[in-house]
């Protein structure tokens, strides 16, 4: 197999969080609710093409568990159909929200991701659901996804039941290292891409515990690096590891479609990277990171839609928020900039 065709287009977005101000401009009818017009906008990023994973923030156990705002969230299984529409290959389930409705909510959600044939990856209904590995084929890669959560105040895994959420404590990934070592020594797979949910709810900047923890699951064989739980979007940044490797973080994909007020927090992204490995050697390469950038109105309009930050920029010249009012082309300018803090040369648009 040549070189070309052992490539391909990763694509991920951050958080959707789905609070009732959401899920009620969705509603149709009766128990009845469709995402896809709030979330037309970013339909045109999800190229067929890419291996695309979502961090699923809320579990959607559906109307039947009834629907739940913070701090105890239960939305609509509706969101997951638009997820498919909208050629989503997988979704992150390992958070600090995993747990909010018990263990009927993760099996209830889990249940609603089976009956549509979606893949998923950080939360699971069984041991031997834990112990199935998520790999993609495509373009002649093998691509793994693994995820894990740190343990956070409020997330009680029944002991007997730890199979539910893959979890970490404080700053010990040393589990989640051997696990990694592990897989590259049985060589189930070419890439692996690992989603991790750390760090400090809206810090624009990875806390030292954050950078400390990519550096260590760099070394062990991640080679990309997904981040969540910030809310913001902080920047990504290459890793040169022990190895003589390049891993790929980004340390927080923040809110992509969420409820959340503040300016920052409003502020999502979609990132690709291209993934490549030589047919000639093992080494993984990951380039031409790229982000788009995406605003969802919770303040101005107040229609809660997502839309494409340069489009807002364009046709505004003042973001209203909660806040008070800031000027679009400087908050573009200053985000655009912050992400680039460490890949100064990154398409950011």
């Amino acid at each position: 197999m040549d070189n070309q065709s052992r490539k391909v287009t990763l694509a991920a977005t951050g958080d959707i969080l789905l609070h009732d101000r959401l899920y009620n401009k969705a509603k149709i009818g009766k128990d009845r609710y469709d995402f896809s017009e709030l979330l037309a906008e970013a339909k045109p990023l999800f190229k067929k093409d890419y291996l695309t994973i979502v961090n699923q923030e809320s579990i959607i156990g559906g109307v039947e568990l009834g629907l739940s705002n913070f701090p105890h969230f239960n939305s609509p299984m509706e969101i997951g159909h638009t997820l498919k529409d909208f050629n989503v290959d997988i979704v992150n389930l390992a958070n600090n929200h995993v747990l909010d409705k018990g263990e009927e909510g993760i099996l209830r959600s889990i249940e609603n991701w089976n009956k549509l044939g979606m893949p998923y990856v950080g939360a699971y209904n069984s041991p031997d659901d834990q112990k199935t590995l998520r790999i993609f084929h495509k373009n002649g890669l093998r691509v793994c996804f693994i995820s894990y959560t740190k343990r956070m105040k409020g997330m009680k895994i029944p002991s007997n039941k730890r199979y539910l959420v893959n979890t970490f404590e404080g700053a010990n990934v040393l589990p989640i290292g051997k696990f990694i070592r592990q897989l590259k020594k049985m060589d189930v797979a070419d890439v692996i891409v690992l989603s991790i949910h750390y760090g400090k709810e809206y810090h624009m900047l990875p806390t030292s515990d954050q950078k400390e923890i990519t550096a260590s699951l760099s070394d062990a064989g991640a080679d990309v690096i997904l981040g969540h739980h910030p809310h913001v979007l902080q920047p990504p940044s290459y890793i040169l590891n022990s190895r003589g490797v390049d891993s790929f973080a980004i340390y927080s994909l923040g809110n992509f479609f969420s409820g959340q007020k503040g300016i920052y927090r409003q502020i999502g992204a979609f990132l690709t990277v291209d993934i490549e490995k030589s047919s000639q050697n093992a080494i993984v390469n990951i380039t031409k990171p790229e982000m788009k950038l995406t605003f969802v109105d919770t303040t101005d309009k107040k229609d809660y839609k997502l839309y494409l930050l340069e489009d807002i920029v364009k046709e505004r010249e003042i973001i209203k928020t909660h806040m008070g009012d800031f000027h679009a082309k400087e908050v573009y300018q200053r985000i655009t900039q912050h992400m680039r803090k460490w890949i100064p040369d990154m398409p950011v648009s």
